[in-house]
């Protein structure tokens, strides 16, 4: 009875204090308090064993909400509690859709990366965790926001800056490209020219293909993609040839026109790569995709792909652990052959109905 009493009061005498802790966190009161009580619940919404989340939405979410209605009034506390909820919203799905239903802090969390506030960095973060919880609700809160909010972000991804925010903002476009409307706007509003250069920038590349990688799970746009231009194909294939490659002249004249006289290096990173033959594998599944691969002759960038990826890559400081390197070598390989297997085939080899649009709709 007496070690029940204890804990009893304990959790009372706790609940008084968190109750305090909140009081603390409104724009009346002093600045050196509300700043120390801020301070103390950023270091307690790290926690990664679930607590965190907890806290937020405990009695009815009360530190969540004074959280978020703090973040709205001042703006000098921005940088803090915008810092704050993206580690609250971290691994909590139920924080994130708090957030995004009771709160403008997406809108300002945009606001501020769009006018490169100071705390715009904080902002970037928040977006990224929130969309990768829900990517239509804060698309669809963004657009009601700002029309263009998708080329707001794509201008800030592709605008070089000193610092991370314009690769913070990329993870936001990957998580927004996984939705068909954001992939259509991407190609319609004609702002792949801003992304595909990135596949070749070292700190944004990753992301750069992951939004080229979705666009090739729509196959709708596959005929606009694979266009005239070859804009997306050279982002594509570029990092996954090397000058050293032996082709024939004739395979050398089927490939597009600036690919005809590469000198680069091919892409050393295996995820990299792993993602650039999937958005090709994926590309595969419609008719007029195929057979545009073969007429660009892309099977013979594969096969000397397929001839330098012979599982005696080394490893290099940066790149993930020895056997987690194995595994994306070998799922490279599978996928890679895969891809092969489909371009060195006509259309009438595959037997394959040719009224079928596309090969998902035989899965």
């Amino acid at each position: 009875m007496h070690g029940l009493s204890r804990t009893m009061g304990e959790s009372e005498d706790n609940g008084k204090a968190m109750a305090e802790l909140i009081g603390f966190l409104t724009p009346t009161t002093r600045l050196d308090v509300r700043r120390a009580a801020l301070d103390y619940v950023i270091s307690v919404s790290g926690a990664l064993d679930g607590s965190a989340g907890r806290l937020f939405l405990r009695n009815d979410c009360a530190m969540g909400k004074a959280i978020c209605e703090l973040c709205e009034a001042t703006m000098s506390d921005r940088s803090h509690t915008l810092s704050a909820l993206t580690n609250f919203s971290s691994g909590s799905a139920e924080v994130a859709s708090y957030i995004l239903t009771n709160s403008k802090c997406a809108q300002l969390a945009f606001d501020a990366s769009r006018t490169r506030a100071l705390y715009a960095n904080f902002g970037a973060r928040l977006l990224a965790n929130l969309s990768r919880h829900f990517p239509d609700r804060v698309n669809e809160l963004l657009v009601a926001h700002e029309a263009k909010a998708l080329n707001v972000l794509v201008e800030l991804f592709s605008t070089p800056t000193e610092d991370s925010f314009s690769s913070l903002i990329g993870f936001t476009l990957v998580n927004l490209s996984t939705l068909s409307a954001v992939r259509h706007s991407l190609v319609n509003d004609k702002l792949l020219a801003s992304i595909c250069p990135l596949v070749s920038v070292d700190d944004k590349k990753e992301s750069a293909v992951d939004i080229l990688r979705n666009l090739a799970f729509e196959d709708s746009l596959h005929q606009a993609l694979l266009d005239e231009d070859d804009l997306y194909l050279l982002s594509l294939l570029s990092p996954l040839a090397d000058s050293e490659d032996d082709l024939s002249d004739e395979e050398t004249q089927k490939l597009p026109l600036r690919l005809q006289y590469y000198e680069g290096k091919r892409e050393k990173s295996l995820e990299v790569r792993q993602k650039l033959v999937e958005a090709l594998y994926q590309l595969c599944a419609t008719r007029h995709s195929r057979e545009r691969l073969r007429e660009k002759g892309v099977y013979a960038i594969l096969r000397e792909l397929d001839k330098a990826t012979d599982g005696s890559q080394k490893f290099e400081p940066g790149m993930v652990g020895d056997g987690g390197m194995k595994l994306l070598a070998a799922q490279q390989e599978h996928t890679l052959h895969a891809l092969i297997g489909i371009l060195i085939r006509r259309e009438d080899e595959m037997a394959i109905d040719p009224t079928v649009e596309s090969l998902r709709s035989l899965q």
